[in-house]
């Protein structure tokens, strides 16, 4: 399972079409549907700065 942990992202889709996933303590900045088409994501203590987060 991929893992993503205190990052930040930024622009349109960033993580598109992910799976298999973990992300904590990520910040989504500017840019809309950060996952869109995502599956399988473990989702915990992040922040969506923008429009459409899931």
């Amino acid at each position: 399972m991929k893992q993503y942990h205190d990052q930040y992202f930024e622009g349109e889709r960033p993580l598109f079409a992910e799976t298999n996933a973990t992300i904590e303590e990520t910040t989504f900045g500017k840019g809309e549907s950060p996952l869109k088409e995502s599956q399988n994501i473990k989702l915990r203590d992040s922040i969506f700065a923008w429009k459409y987060p899931l």
